[in-house]
């Protein structure tokens, strides 16, 4: 499954101007620095005969603008790897290497072009692997001001820091997938989403495995209204709670009423199924107004119902 997360975030980031977006979010706070017609292919440089950097990154760009001449990597992270920040640092020094060859193989005695590796995690769970190398080695205190430290530069989904995207199928993609990890989108606040492209829906439900996105309507339709397709999975998943609710109420009624007759129990049942399904709703990070409107309550009653 990681293996088709990052196949699939690999395809998405082929596209130059979600490439460069990624960069000018992380380290120019949104401005548009980067360019996307400034992104080139790489061609052998990089590459030799000990390892092929192309196979071992997922996307990789060289980058000239007439004033800045640099090599951009991004690498996909789907799960959390203590190995990552050794990895992120191979790849940056073989690329460094790669140039250095090419340098002396031409005699060229300009200073090397800037190689710079962003590591993307669109995992769930929270980055709790070193991002620094000195988090991950045991540096004897003589030694420390002899080490030589490295920090990955670490974008992640979860967590609360904020990036300013300039492209609507980036900003879409990160934070429906954010949204999604911290249940906000289940509360009433994701709206503003509005239309979003199917590709892009298609990239959130590889990596979330949301059930509420239907693969088969994305198939269908190029552009999909987020509103509706959070209200399928509130519709579907109320009568999920409701009928879980209704059973365990009228397990707890008939065992509460088996002297007042079974009858009484079941009718008592279903009415504690009906407040357990307004209380796993309200778990779930559904707002009283939202309850109200799918289960065609008054405010007013529910309040009474949840408070007693």
């Amino acid at each position: 499954m990681n293996k088709i997360k990052d196949k699939m975030m690999k395809e998405f980031l082929e596209n130059n101007a979600y490439f460069v977006d990624f960069f000018n979010a992380y380290f120019f706070g949104g401005e548009r620095v980067l360019k996307p017609e400034n992104c080139m292919e790489l061609d052998s440089e990089m590459n030799d005969s000990n390892m092929d950097l192309e196979k071992h990154v997922d996307v990789i760009r060289k980058y000239n603008d007439g004033n800045l001449y640099s090599a951009f990597i991004i690498e996909n992270q789907s799960y959390v790897d203590m190995s990552m920040v050794v990895r992120a640092a191979v790849y940056e020094f073989v690329a460094y290497e790669r140039m250095l060859k090419k340098s002396k193989k031409n005699r060229n005695n300009k200073k090397l072009p800037m190689v710079n590796i962003l590591v993307f995690y669109t995992g769930e769970k929270p980055w709790n692997a070193a991002s620094k190398l000195s988090e991950l080695v045991e540096a004897d205190e003589r030694f420390k001001a002899c080490f030589h430290d490295y920090k990955m530069n670490l974008i992640e989904i979860t967590g609360n820091t904020s990036y300013n995207f300039n492209e609507e199928d980036v900003y879409n993609l990160f934070y429906i997938c954010r949204s999604i990890y911290d249940q906000s989108i289940y509360e009433g606040t994701s709206n503003h989403f509005g239309l979003v492209k199917s590709s892009v829906l298609k990239v959130v439900k590889t990596l979330t495995d949301v059930e509420w996105l239907d693969l088969e309507e994305l198939e269908e339709k190029e552009d999909i209204e987020m509103c509706e397709a959070e209200k399928r999975w509130l519709e579907v998943k109320s009568k999920e709670w409701e009928a879980e609710g209704i059973k365990k109420g009228i397990k707890q009624g008939i065992e509460q009423g088996i002297e007042q007759g079974i009858e009484q129990g079941i009718e008592q049942g279903v009415e504690l199924g009906q407040v357990l399904l307004y209380k796993t709703m309200l778990k779930n990070g559904m707002s009283v107004n939202e309850i109200s409107k799918v289960c065609s309550i008054s405010v007013e009653n529910l309040n009474r119902v949840l408070s007693n």
